[in-house]
């Protein structure tokens, strides 16, 4: 068995009584029928003997089976019932584990995934791998105890039509095996594809406004074609093995009753065998063959079902880059005093885009980034809240290695604002909840208003329940963005980390927003990735990259009075005074 597959089955552990319950229903479920040919087989010879039968005697036989067949409706119903609770259980565990584990990974497996793949695997693969579940703890061993109690009752019957009874099992154990290991494999080569296929999709409808816009439609289609065509072909391989497997086997099955009738007819005619036992046999062999049967089919579905568990265990194997040290320390509130202490980074190896990086933000003090487009700001802010760990050198909050901080701690001293504010399906309420899970509506109140999206929130339908769908797609940027910042509010981090996005908003949503981030900076450590020459102008320090290196620090004064520097060379590009618009890059 292997390793994935024991780690999934370690979730039934918690649910053992349930499945034992389930499976000693199944085995009566499967093996109360078995006794019915019995009967037959004794009310047949009875009726062809002399004295014949009573009537009294028929009716007790058929009203003991009307009982069993009443026990047999029971057990049907609660073997039913536990399996399926039981698996449904053991499922839900399993995604809440892998979705915990998610949550826990760090920035680069994402970035270098496709969200809709990753969400393949959430979803689709535990759905497929929930067949394994049936399959394993219940239906194998009613089959398996079904084909025993049958075998039992057909030697005690007639030994040598028993052993042609049985004469296909090494070929049907052989043809399985075969037909397993192909179908094994292209399910796993389907599933990729669909995992694949999940992905670029999910991307491109998140993005349809820009297919739109550039009419590429068309180009969409033929590579959505492209890639379905695979899948559809990986999917018909898997098809093609799983009907050969279901036909070779059904022939085997089919072909054994006919050699037993054969082989009967001939005991009959010889007196060796009664014509009930000849039925009764015939009975026994259709019971016989149905688990054979079910048993292929089972086969080829947990063969879909293990490259289904292989892949979901991969994700559980792929362990956090970013993971607290054994001796992690906790912290409670920080000053916000910040070191970048000859710091390196690369996001590959032998790849640095940060050299060298020697700054230090001063608690309370407002700091802005400024740069060419790929310069590293956006790279630089990643490193605070250990979204990335550094190459070399370390960053310190209040003199402390954020390395040897918890991370959870790190991260509640740190409100993020981006550029383009990440908001979720639900109501407006539950996303500036997420600032603290744990606040007052009082205060989720107070940080709207601080945020000056109070009025605006009241003004709509349903107040701060209104849904605001998928990243707050009814909503204005203007709004979207101070809903980001009532979050920051509610989160009272000491340090903030912005990146400025008030250049694409109307001038009434900027000044609501700039207003509201003038009293969120206010004796807050502030690190900004400024796009507003105001932004920059009031920064207690300015910091400015090019290629991944600080090349100046000051002030704005102090900064123009370097006539080649290359803050005074944007800001002679950039300035309002050329071009009229409030912008910086």
């Amino acid at each position: 068995m292997q390793a994935s597959t024991r780690q999934f089955l370690s979730y039934a552990k918690p649910y053992t009584r349930l499945f034992l319950l389930a499976t000693v229903c199944g085995v009566l479920k499967y093996n109360i029928p078995v006794l019915f040919p019995w009967v037959l087989k004794d009310i047949i010879d009875s009726l062809i003997r002399t004295p014949p039968p009573t009537p009294a005697s028929i009716h007790l036989k058929i009203g003991t089976l009307i009982l069993l067949y009443l026990f047999w409706m029971v057990v049907t119903y609660y073997r039913s019932y536990f399996a399926d609770t039981a698996g449904q259980r053991m499922i839900f565990d399993l995604r809440h584990d892998l979705y915990v584990h998610l949550q826990k990974m760090s920035l680069g497996f994402y970035e270098r995934r496709q969200i809709g793949a990753i969400t393949s695997r959430l979803i689709g693969d535990i759905a497929t791998a929930q067949n394994f579940v049936g399959g394993v703890f219940t239906n194998t061993i009613m089959d398996f105890s079904s084909l025993l109690f049958i075998t039992v009752m057909i030697f005690r019957m007639n030994v040598l039509l028993a052993l042609v009874s049985i004469s296909i099992l090494p070929f049907y154990v052989i043809f399985n095996k075969a037909f397993k290991r192909r179908i094994r494999k292209a399910s796993q080569q389907a599933q990729l594809k669909l995992e694949e296929m999940t992905g670029e999709v999910t991307e491109k409808l998140k993005g349809i406004s820009l297919i739109q816009a550039y009419t590429t439609e068309k180009v969409e289609e033929r590579r959505f074609f492209r890639k379905q065509k695979d899948y559809l072909t990986y999917r018909i391989d898997g098809i093609k093995y799983s009907a050969a497997a279901v036909a070779v086997i059904g022939f085997l099955t089919s072909t054994a009753p006919v050699l037993v009738v054969w082989v009967g007819s001939f005991l009959v005619l010889r007196h060796r065998l009664s014509v009930g036992e000849l039925t009764a046999f015939y009975a026994y062999l259709a019971m016989f063959y149905q688990p054979l049967n079910r048993l292929t089919e089972l086969n080829l579905l947990l063969a879909n079902s293990q490259s289904a568990i292989e892949r979901i265990f991969e994700i559980f194997k792929t362990h956090p880059d970013i993971q607290d040290r054994p001796d992690a320390r906790p912290i409670r509130s920080a000053q916000g005093h910040i070191v970048f202490d000859h710091v390196f980074f690369g996001y590959e190896p032998n790849q640095t885009v940060l050299h060298n990086i020697c700054i230090e933000f001063a608690p309370g003090k407002k700091t802005a980034l400024v740069g060419p487009s790929g310069s590293g700001k956006s790279t630089l802010i990643k490193l605070i809240p250990r979204f990335y760990d550094v190459s070399k050198g370390k960053i310190t909050l209040d003199g402390q290695d954020i390395r040897s901080l918890r991370l959870k701690d790190l991260r509640r001293q740190i409100a993020l604002v981006s550029q383009d504010p990440i908001l979720f399906s639900g109501n407006i309420f539950e996303n500036i909840l997420m600032g603290d899970p744990d606040a007052e509506e009082e205060e989720v109140i107070r940080a709207a208003m601080l945020a000056n999206a109070h009025d605006f929130i009241m003004a709509l339908p349903k107040g701060y329940q209104t849904e605001i769908g998928e990243g707050g797609v009814t909503l204005s940027g203007g709004q979207r963005q101070r809903i980001a910042l009532a979050r920051s509010f509610l989160k009272n981090a000491p340090i903030l980390i912005l990146d400025e996005a008030t250049s694409s908003l109307d001038s009434e949503s900027e000044r609501a927003v700039q207003d509201a981030l003038e009293k969120l900076m206010e004796g807050r450590t502030t690190i900004v990735i400024a796009h507003r020459l105001s932004t920059v102008q009031s920064a207690d320090q300015i910091v400015v990259l090019h290629q991944g290196r600080i090349v100046e620090t000051g002030t704005h004064e102090e900064l123009l009075l370097k006539p080649e520097g290359l803050y005074r060379k944007l800001y002679e590009v950039r300035s309002p005074i050329s071009f009229g618009k409030p912008v910086w890059i």
